[in-house]
């Protein structure tokens, strides 16, 4: 009897997890899970602004606030159902492509299954973070607590570089190559090239978005 991946499991035994994935690939309970620590995280962060809201929105009517806090609210909702799954759907779609020009057998089913259960690392650090920054008075919430910037507290574009050198994001680095040699059967090389030089240039674009918005004075 094929045994079902475990979510847990990515913490104690990956590789196992990456096994199971490969021979009984699963989606739901883990996007569900995924989905459901995404959106509990990004409505603690939400609490965690407000305060830093309040103070910008002094001069916003009764009726002006309440509409802005609804609006808010609703699309902080909607965007934490949405985002996690997209992510995933992208990654999957992306070495899936890629596996394909490299002649691998693996299913698309198999891939986003992958990519579930390693977001599953991700989210744990986001919703850590979270937790942190509404528990902690004076935190800030867009500084995450496992990231090098908690060190520095840069808010500009060396912020943004500084807090994508994260434990949660390195870990899942880290996962994603392991698991993409398991599940896809990518040679060593390929799977560590391709995984760290799309993070690099992640982390690149989202520097110079922030560098761009600064001298907009955004």
């Amino acid at each position: 009897e094929q045994k079902n991946p475990s979510l847990i499991g990515m913490i104690t035994s990956p590789r196992e997890q990456f096994e199971r994935i490969r021979d009984n690939p699963k989606i739901l309970v883990g996007l569900i899970v995924i989905t459901l620590i995404a959106l509990v995280s990004a409505l603690l962060t939400l609490e965690s602004m407000s305060g830093a809201l309040e103070e910008e929105l002094i001069d916003f009517t009764e009726d002006e606030l309440l509409i802005f806090t609804l609006v808010t609210q609703i699309t902080t909702v909607v965007m934490a159902l949405v985002i996690p799954s997209a992510v995933i759907l992208i990654g999957a779609t992306v070495y899936f492509i890629i596996a394909k020009v490299a002649n691998r057998e693996v299913s698309f089913k198999q891939l986003f299954s992958l990519f579930t259960y390693v977001a599953f690392i991700t989210g744990i650090g986001g919703l850590i973070n979270a937790l942190l920054a509404y528990f902690i008075t004076g935190s800030n919430p867009e500084i995450p607590f496992t990231s090098l910037n908690i060190l520095f507290a840069d808010e500009g574009p060396l912020g943004v570089f500084l807090s994508s050198i994260d434990i949660f994001a390195i870990w899942g680095i880290i996962l994603t190559a392991i698991g993409l040699q398991i599940v896809a059967k990518f040679s060593k090389p390929l799977a560590w090239g391709i995984v760290i030089g799309f993070n690099v240039l992640m982390i690149f674009f989202g520097t110079m978005l922030a560098i761009v918005g600064q001298s907009l004075g955004m």
